[in-house]
């Protein structure tokens, strides 16, 4: 588009030189010098274009000084709009200090070009030497700022997720780095008494089953807590939580769509609510509400065991008092306590920003999110000063706004009008320059975008009357703003409409110049400057608006890959070190169980708990780097001997042959993951675990016959929820595969995958 715009001045100021009726010598230098300088003016527009040659842009920046000026000689004041683009070339090729001087020396010299003539003609291309080179420096940089904008959003996720994972780190490290050391150590100090003391051992052995059952979760808290959360999913949730607990619980959710800082926020209240209710009251009924009130939207949630209630935590550790600070952070009040009816009433307000702000910012950073331990995870760090790039752009299409009226306005004056009529057609086109700029500024105001259409046809018929309407009593002596209203068309109709009406208004605006008296060559002109002002407003208003848009998606797009690891950590840490902890916990078990009859047999399960408790923490480091590689073979041969440790028959056939990286990673994810869920639902006495090539790519099936256990456990039903086996589902799904899960007719549980491996390649 701005390499269209460019041509299109060329030829509007082409036409100066063939109206002299040059030589035919004459013709094809001029021809030879404009597609020079177009060239030149490209490479100066667009570094990317040519970037050999941008390294030498003073140099070429010269020879278009000689190509815009030397000419002169021959062509006079005809070939003067060359140096309009010179003017734009010293701004985009030098730095400010230099090329802004150098700016208005080029206006001067439109000044000195013209001194000779008319005021109106002198004002008139003095207008056009300032005008035109702001369009195309307009043009030139926001192009160049899109393209660093689309560029820059991926080096931003990138530096989100970095940041995300440090933090990863620093929580795997508070919460599980303690415990399996502690574990492993217990463990060592285990297998030496086990001969010597074995009632010491035993009672090491109990700190660390209950050190592994606090870890296992810890393991299944921060899991969820790194889970995207929302007040809808919570407040539902919680209605079934209450009513499996015996409590009558009313829900009322009238909060609509929320930002998601407000979402997380409200549905975090709703959740530390429920807990301190189900610790400290005896509530019998409960009331969750959710509303939107002038601005803000407001949690409710009240239940009547207040004369049942021991009184909450206070102070700086206490659940509300955490809950209280998080909220007053984005502007929010949190009310708790009697409500004078014997109900306690827990009450959050916060503050919802406008729709205005939420797509430009205004400068102010998005609220940051908590992480699960309470801390603030710091926003996307940005490049440069956040309003820069949308003021830059708006400042931009405004100053060429006012350009465009200005010169309008010098036309118009140049029929020499009585006052009274002057002031008149000065009001129309004022009126229809504030029509513009709200067409094309639409999307900086709230209460214009709340009524798109009446502002789009509504502002786009009135500057329709106000083009034609006072033609009917100036006569064509009144030229008004046709290129805002051919611009408006592009902005507002569809482009099979907007087009024939541009059309249609350059054809009745040479008309009204012929009828006026105008040269062929000025109606010329006339005519393709409306096309030309058009284009230039439909293009910054469009280019503006883009600029703004990418900039500020900027950090909803980090936001939303900082939440797509955070669901990656979760899968993790819950997949990779559940089974780990509740092999340990079994295995600690079983070794209580040997310690006095068999101790050799003890020392050698003893011996394999360390091996998972260092796995285990190398685990960890993987889960925070994003990065780990599992094996099949290796995690079933670890899956035989656990089996075997708790007196599970289990058979094995991994031969499936090589696989690709990420798909192996994922089925050895789901061999983990099953037997987890198997250990801790079902009382399993037989398992069996296949990996074999299909026709389409390969399949992994987990069958084992404890499925009374599994009955209630409502595995089968959950494939799409947040944990387990709805984990196991994202992850397969990923791959290009399919995953299942239930009870077989023969009364045996199954779980299965199949993975298309030519899909996965391609």
């Amino acid at each position: 588009m701005t390499a269209a715009a460019l041509l299109g001045f060329f030829i509007i100021d082409a036409v100066f030189i063939w109206a002299e009726n040059p030589p035919w010598w004459e013709d094809i230098a001029a021809l030879f010098c404009f597609l020079a300088i177009m060239g030149l003016q490209l490479i100066h527009s667009f570094p990317q274009l040519l970037p050999r040659l941008h390294r030498y842009r003073y140099g070429t920046w010269a020879v278009q000084a000689v190509l815009a000026y030397v000419p002169i000689i021959l062509f006079g004041s005809a070939w003067s709009g060359m140096t309009e683009f010179l003017t734009a070339s010293s701004v985009l090729v030098f730095p400010a200090v230099i090329g802004w001087p150098l700016f208005g020396a080029g206006v001067l010299t439109s000044w000195a070009l013209y001194s000779g003539r008319d005021t109106n003609t002198l004002l008139y291309n003095v207008l056009e030497g300032a005008l035109i080179p702001l369009v195309i420096i307009g043009l030139s940089r926001m192009s160049d700022m899109i393209v660093k904008l689309h560029r820059s959003r991926a080096e931003l996720s990138r530096l989100a997720v970095a940041d995300e994972r440090l933090r990863f780190a620093r929580d795997l490290h508070d919460v599980l780095g303690y415990s399996l050391s502690a574990i492993s150590l217990k463990c060592e100090l285990a297998y030496r008494l086990l001969a010597d003391a074995p009632a010491r051992a035993n009672e090491e052995l109990g700190e660390v089953l209950r050190t592994s059952r606090k870890a296992l979760a810890d393991v299944r808290s921060v899991s969820r807590g790194y889970r995207e959360m929302s007040l809808s999913g919570e407040a539902h949730a919680a209605v079934s939580m209450l009513s499996a607990a015996g409590i009558r619980t009313s829900l009322k959710f009238d909060g609509g769509e929320l930002p998601g800082v407000v979402d997380t926020l409200l549905a975090t209240v709703l959740r530390e609510g429920l807990t301190n209710m189900l610790r400290h009251s005896k509530a019998e009924q409960c009331e969750i509400r959710a509303e939107r009130r002038d601005g803000t939207a407001a949690l409710i949630l009240a239940n009547d065991g207040i004369g049942r209630t021991r009184p909450p935590k206070s102070g700086a550790d206490g659940g509300l008092a955490s809950l209280d600070s998080r909220v007053r952070e984005l502007g929010g009040a949190l009310v708790h306590g009697s409500d004078g009816q014997g109900w306690f009433r827990l009450e959050a307000v916060v503050p919802l920003p406008a729709p205005a702000e939420a797509e430009q910012g205004e400068g102010r950073a998005a609220a940051p999110e908590a992480s699960p331990a309470g801390r603030p995870s710091l926003p996307p760090r940005g490049l440069g000063h956040p309003d820069m790039v949308p003021r830059a752009a708006s400042t931009m299409t405004f100053a060429v706004l006012i350009g465009y009226f200005l010169a309008y306005s010098v036309v118009a004056m140049s029929y020499r009008p009585p006052l009274g009529r002057a002031v008149v057609e000065e009001v129309c086109m004022v009126a229809t320059l504030v029509l513009q700029l709200a067409l094309s500024f639409q999307w900086r105001f709230d209460w214009l975008a709340r009524h798109p259409w009446l502002l789009r046809y509504g502002a786009f018929a009135a500057m329709l009357l106000l083009q034609f309407v006072p033609w009917a009593f100036f006569g064509p002596s009144w030229l008004g703003l046709p290129g805002f209203v051919a611009g408006a068309a592009l902005l507002t109709l569809p482009a099979v409409a907007a087009w024939p009406l541009v059309a249609g208004l350059t054809a009745v605006c040479g008309v009204e110049l012929y009828l006026a008296g105008n040269m062929f060559w000025d109606i010329w002109y006339e005519c393709a400057y409306t096309v030309m002002c058009g284009l230039v407003v439909f293009g910054l208003s469009r280019m503006a608006q883009l600029a703004s848009e990418l900039h500020w998606s900027r950090t909803e797009i980090a936001r939303l890959a900082v939440t797509t690891e955070r669901l990656r950590f979760a899968r993790d840490l819950h997949d990779l070190l559940g089974f780990s902890l509740s092999a340990i916990t079994l295995k600690c078990e079983l070794v209580r169980r040997l310690a006095p009859t068999r101790p050799v047999q003890a020392q050698a399960e003893l011996t394999e708990v360390l091996q998972i408790a260092r796995q285990a923490l190398a685990d960890v480091r993987t889960v925070a780097d994003g990065r780990q590689r599992m094996s099949l073979t290796e995690e079933a041969a670890s899956a035989t001997a656990m089996l075997a440790g708790v007196g599970i028959r289990a058979t094995v056939d991994t031969d499936c042959g090589e696989l690709p990286g990420d798909v192996e990673t994922v089925l050895a994810t789901m061999l983990r993951e099953g037997l987890t869920n198997m250990l801790r639902h079902s009382r399993a006495a037989h398992c069996e675990i296949r990996a074999e090539r299909t026709a389409a790519g390969v399949r992994l099936t987990l069958v084992n016959d404890g499925i009374d256990g599994c009955a209630d456990t409502g595995l089968d039903s959950k494939l799409n929820g947040g944990s387990g086996i709805g984990n196991l589902t994202t992850r397969v799904n990923a791959v290009n595969g399919r995953l299942e899960a239930g009870a077989r007719p023969d009364g045996w549980f199954e779980l299965r995958a199949e993975v298309e491996l030519l899909a996965t390649a391609a």
